[in-house]
Formats: structure tokens, sequence, C-alpha cells
């Protein structure tokens, strides 16, 4: 009888745990997730347009802010996967159609027509990346995501102030 019960509870354990598991992933909500998957591309542009910018740029003001992107971006892109991957949530392998436009329309300026698009670029896409965590910030349903997205936000008005001030080319 003692076997039978230790046999049982070997075979069933795993699909307690998996069923515990998939009710952890269940508490996610599309809306969160969708989240998840915008940021980590927004993310992933930053890097690209700051790498980028650390070749072309000719201003030492946009090479400074470009190299801090690339800092704080990739920083909170592994914070964010690491908070995804504990939910089981995907996160962007490239950035959006429309940020890989972007990213290949400043491939083709140099100089001071580089330096004048990708600070107008920040300024964009830091509003963009803003109101996306606000919402997450104020509207999200995982607390861990609406959290993290929370902590992020003096960041990105941080670098939305430092895209404003730069100066005009």
């Amino acid at each position: 009888m003692y076997d039978r019960c230790r046999l049982a509870f070997v075979a069933l354990a795993p699909l307690i745990f998996a069923s515990a598991y998939a009710a952890e992933f269940a508490k996610t909500t599309t809306a969160d997730a969708d989240f998840v998957r915008r940021a980590s591309s927004a993310g992933l542009t930053e890097v690209a347009l700051g790498k980028l910018a650390a070749e072309q740029a000719s201003s030492d003001s946009v090479k400074k802010f470009a190299a801090r992107m690339v800092e704080d971006h990739s920083k909170s892109n592994e914070a964010l996967g690491k908070l995804a991957g504990g939910k089981g949530l995907q996160l962007a392998v490239a950035p959006e159609p429309a940020q890989q436009q972007e990213i290949d329309r400043l491939k083709d300026l140099d100089g001071a027509k580089f330096d004048r698009a990708y600070s107008d670029a920040m300024v964009k896409d830091h509003k963009l990346a803003t109101g996306l965590y606000q919402l997450e910030a104020e509207k999200g349903e995982d607390t861990e995501i609406r959290d993290w997205a929370k902590s992020q936000l003096p960041v990105l008005k941080e670098h939305e102030k430092l895209a404003d001030d730069l100066p005009p080319f």
C-alpha cells in the first residue's frame, strides 16, 4: 500500500507542480504581456540607435548621450528579461518594423544630419516610451510588471529631458 501511494505521488507530482506553474502564468494578462514585448522592442531599438550614434554622430554631446542610452537600456533590457522569463513571457527579439525603419533611415546619415535626426528620434521615442510605461504603471494588472514599469519611469523621464536638452543641429 505504501509503495502504491508513493508511486502515485511520484507520478502526479509533475502534474501538480506544472498546474501551479501554469496558474502563475495565467495571472499575467495579455495587456501586461504586450507591454513586456513592446518595452523590450523599444529597449532593443534604443541600444541599436545608441551604437549607431557612437559610429556616425559628429557631436560629442550626441555621442555621450548615446553611450548613456546604450548603458541604461542594456541594464533595463536585462532586468526586463529576468522578470519576463520568470513569468514565461516572450521578449521581442528585434525592433518592431517601424522602429527598424527608423534605424535603417538613420544608417544612411552622418555628421550633423545624423545628429539632428538622432536627437529628434530620441525625443519622440522617449515620449512614447514614457507614455507606455506610465500606462503600465497605472493600469498594469501584474503587480511585479507594474512595479517594474513604475521603477523605470524616472530614468525614462530623465532620458526625455536629456534628449530635449541636446543642442539644435
